[in-house]
């Protein structure tokens, strides 16, 4: 029997305390108060850059968005979240209800609005609501979008003269840098003023990737635009974050990866499927002389003939017979599938069940919670991205030119313009999971005063007076006669009407009944 060599190591020693950890001891200069932040074996290798996210993006986001839009074009799982976040988040459109309180001019400038949405795309392809479609696919996919606001001739359209011109994050270039003699500079394409304030974005005039412009110019001329003309849409997580990072960014090594996995997988099944017997030949000496014609030319053999279901090759004499027998993964692909496209879908941040379309792996409840969730992800972007950097700019410079083109008249707009841009952005309205149970409760909130009908209608993504109004008409009423069993001072619990307030009988009368009180004097008396 061989002894092991054994080694003394003195209690205390360096190798001991680098093994163990001496949690009293105070550690060396060159030590970190934190586990996450040393040097040892397991973390020697993680070393991420300490580059500042702008930096980064200068130096690789062009290739970071190509990624992505490859993605979005050729793998299923990618483009399929694009377009669920999108769906979610947009809709048929996010939708304004101005707060004004004159009825009369806030349907004036509802109409005008609803009409202008027609004419808003510059390049006349779609509404304004399909450009919201598309100004949400890019801030997803390529982690920004740019809206450049185009003044028209009042001659030029029927209703506000200004237009919405769509730009992919492309169209700015992220490695122009320059500093001007003003003490502006410009960073990332975006020109910011001796503040730090945004001035202007250096576009280019053509997109860089299309090498065959058709208007006579330049590929590479830029033009600036001042920054009231633009919307900048993206939804920046770092401080000082000045363009956008792809929300596939998190995932796109994975799933390129386990896109050429399913690749090979696919070509491996194919390739068994074609079930070929290979005939080995025993009698041909591969160093034997070569078969040659009458006039000495090598004899060229017949080709193999291609792998095909049910194929037999044959490969010579004294022939043997071998099946092919590809490797079988066996019952791990489900689950190795799976678990990948969890974390896949976590880093997405849209559910399991949208990306894949598969539910058959919860239940109502955990698909419920996905949902809930997802929706409230959702609604933190529409409100802290899409409407406050891409539809209050709208409505202002829609206000603005209506007044001034003289479409509304509203006297004291110039001195006070503020409670004419208030308003309130509908999103699409969600589907409920359960209707008969959301209903229900959405009714019950109502009558107790937890919230209004108001909020219940504009969260289905429509406007209340525009509900009313259909009501009255529909049933021959005035608005202010419409009565409906959310209203609990009106009907009970039971959908009966409930009897008006009727004051008790006497009831005016019952401090003239009361006797008046005696006085001191009046009491001694009797």
């Amino acid at each position: 029997m061989v002894e092991k060599p054994r080694f003394r190591v003195p209690a205390g020693s360096s190798r001991t305390a680098g093994a163990m950890g001496d949690p009293f001891k105070a550690p060396g200069n060159g030590a970190s108060s934190f586990e996450a932040a040393g040097q040892g074996r397991r973390l020697r290798g993680f070393n991420p850059s300490r580059n500042h996210v702008n930096a980064a993006l200068q130096r690789s986001g062009s290739t970071l968005i190509a990624r992505a839009r490859w993605l979005y074009e050729n793998n299923g799982y990618a483009g399929n979240a694009v377009d669920e976040f999108t769906s979610a988040a947009i809709g048929d459109g996010i939708k304004p209800r101005p707060k004004i309180k004159n009825k009369a001019l806030r349907s004036a400038l509802i109409d005008l609005f609803w009409r202008w949405t027609e004419e808003a795309d510059a390049d006349g392809v779609t509404d304004f609501y399909g450009l919201q479609e598309k100004i949400a696919r890019e801030v997803y996919l390529a982690g920004e979008g740019f809206v450049r606001i185009r003044a028209r001739r009042p001659g030029d359209m029927m209703t506000v003269p200004f237009q919405l011109q769509f730009l992919p994050s492309e169209m700015l270039d992220p490695t122009f840098n320059a500093v001007l003699t003003n003490g502006s500079y410009i960073r990332a394409g975006i020109e910011f003023d001796a503040i730090g304030r945004r001035a202007a974005y250096h576009f280019w005039r053509n997109h860089p990737g299309d090498d065959r412009p058709l208007n006579g110019s330049a590929l590479r001329d830029r033009v600036r635009v001042p920054a009231v003309d633009v919307m900048h849409v993206y939804d920046g997580r770092q401080g000082g974050q000045i363009r956008g990072v792809p929300r596939v960014a998190r995932v796109l090594v994975k799933l390129f990866v386990l896109e050429s996995y399913d690749d090979a997988e696919l070509e491996r099944k194919r390739s068994a499927a074609l079930f070929t017997a290979f005939l080995i030949g025993r009698g041909e000496n591969p160093l034997g002389p070569v078969n040659v014609d009458s006039d000495g030319v090598e004899i060229e053999p017949e080709p193999i003939a291609p792998m095909q279901p049910g194929a037999i090759v044959d490969l010579g004499d004294d022939k043997d017979v071998r099946f092919s027998t590809p490797t079988e993964v066996g019952g791990s692909y489900e689950s190795f599938q799976y678990r990948n496209l969890t974390q896949i879908c976590a880093g997405l941040g849209v559910p399991y069940a949208y990306v894949t379309g598969d539910v058959a792996k919860g239940n109502f409840s955990n698909v419920r919670t996905d949902i809930i969730r997802f929706r409230r992800r959702v609604s933190q972007w529409q409100n802290n991205v899409m409407i406050f950097q891409a539809c209050r700019p709208v409505w202002k410079r829609f206000v603005d030119l209506a007044v001034m083109g003289g479409f509304v008249d509203i006297d004291d707009y110039a001195v006070n313009p503020t409670p004419y841009w208030a308003v309130d952005w509908l999103p699409p309205r969600m589907e409920w999971i359960d209707p008969a149970k959301d209903v229900k409760a959405e009714r019950e909130a109502v009558r107790a005063g937890f919230k209004t009908r108001t909020q219940v209608v504009a969260e289905r993504g429509y406007d209340r007076e525009d509900v009313d109004a259909e009501f009255a008409d529909e049933r021959g009423q005035d608005v202010d006669d419409l009565v409906f069993d959310t209203d609990a001072g009106a009907v009970s619990a039971n959908g009966s009407m409930v009897p008006a307030a009727v004051p008790a009988p006497g009831a005016d009368d019952e401090e003239d009944d009361e006797a008046p009180a005696k006085t001191t004097e009046e009491a001694d008396a009797d």
